[in-house]
């Protein structure tokens, strides 16, 4: 699609705001307004747009105001607000939304999200940011190419920053990177989380467990803000392993692939054999803006990437962790039912 007529708006200027605007930009979207609870937020957000976009206290009124004017309406709020704005946007009459994740606070909201949005033929995405780096995709290719054989099972440790804040963006990549759906969660939340730096009123533990897949595979999550641990991925497949880091110079990251020779693969897997490293570029450094703006892209595009079926998964994943916590760590059945939906936590 010819980008350049279009007109974007941006509700909720943070971090994640400013950095919309920017890809919103670097996609040829023209900001047309912005929306914030904190007038202050305003200079900043205009320098940002290139020209001062009309600006909102409340996103009721932009969307009110804006219909017909704008054409992607860019979600970049807390998670509990997700839901609301989404919706209203959708019986608005707007055609596009990009929402930041995590998607919603619920299993039920994030449903009847994507549910509102099909019936008014709304386009939506959910900024998986994680999927969209260019090293994620050329990982992904390579997984699916069987470098390291059939994939077994996936440790993450990231450390502090919230299941729903920072863990979704692993409990997408690795179901994307995997290609399969989680089908079971056991886990555990922290009991005593540091208060949340947005406001007392959300509350995002961190949090620890296991994650069963379709495929068989299971993933160990270390999401816990207990552990002061920078970022780390291991991937184990029945043929090799692939580690990753976020922090290593000079790309911000760090990719290892190693893998039983083509010709000793046959060799039962009880007996040790000399792995040979497998060649890995990992292409631009990971950065969210240009990240952001491939999501956005994608939203605009053929749409290839199905986002909101990935962040109502994610959502699940959250969530499930929270009441399997609950239930002193027993197994809780994905994706979420019957009563499961309705339990909501003000994740952010």
């Amino acid at each position: 699609m010819e980008t350049a007529s279009l007109r974007a708006a941006v509700i909720g200027l943070g971090g994640m705001g400013r950095r919309q605007i920017q890809a919103a930009r670097q996609a040829g979207l023209r900001i047309a307004a912005v929306c914030d609870a904190a007038e202050a937020a305003f200079p900043a957000a205009a320098e940002l747009c290139g020209e001062a976009p009309r600006a909102y206290l409340r996103w009721q009124d932009l969307l009110e105001r804006e219909r017909g004017q704008v054409d992607v309406v860019l979600i970049a709020t807390n998670g509990p607000s997700h839901h609301a704005i989404t919706l209203a946007a959708a019986a608005a009459g707007y055609p596009y939304i990009l929402c930041e994740k995590p998607m919603a606070t619920s299993g039920r909201a994030a449903r009847e999200m994507a549910q509102a949005c099909a019936a008014a033929g709304t386009r939506l995405a959910v900024n998986l940011a994680r999927r969209f780096y260019d090293r994620s995709i050329r990982l992904k290719q390579l997984l699916d190419g069987g470098a390291i054989g059939e994939l077994h099972h996936i440790n993450v440790s990231v450390g502090a920053g919230g299941l729903g804040c920072i863990g979704t963006h692993y409990f997408d990549l690795v179901a994307w990177l995997a290609g399969a759906r989680a089908v079971w969660v056991s886990g555990e939340v922290d009991r005593d989380p540091a208060p949340n730096v947005r406001g007392a009123q959300f509350l995002d533990p961190g949090g620890r467990g296991i994650v069963g897949y379709a495929n068989g595979m299971t993933a160990c999550f270390q999401l816990s803000g207990e552990a002061a641990i920078t970022p780390f991925m291991q991937i184990v497949g029945t043929q090799g392993v692939v580690n990753l880091d976020n922090w290593t110079p000079p790309q911000g990251g760090k990719v290892e692939i190693f893998a039983r020779p083509a010709a000793q693969r046959g060799v039962v897997k009880t007996r040790f054999v000399m792995p040979e490293r497998v060649p890995f570029e990992a292409g631009d450094a990971m950065d969210v803006v240009l990240a952001t703006r491939a999501c956005l892209d994608d939203l605009l595009g053929p749409q290839r990437e199905d986002t909101v079926h990935g962040g109502i998964d994610a959502v699940d994943v959250v969530i499930g962790f929270h009441l399997s916590s609950q239930r002193g760590g027993a197994r809780v059945a994905l994706p979420l039912a019957g009563d499961d939906l309705e339990f909501d936590v003000p994740i952010t």
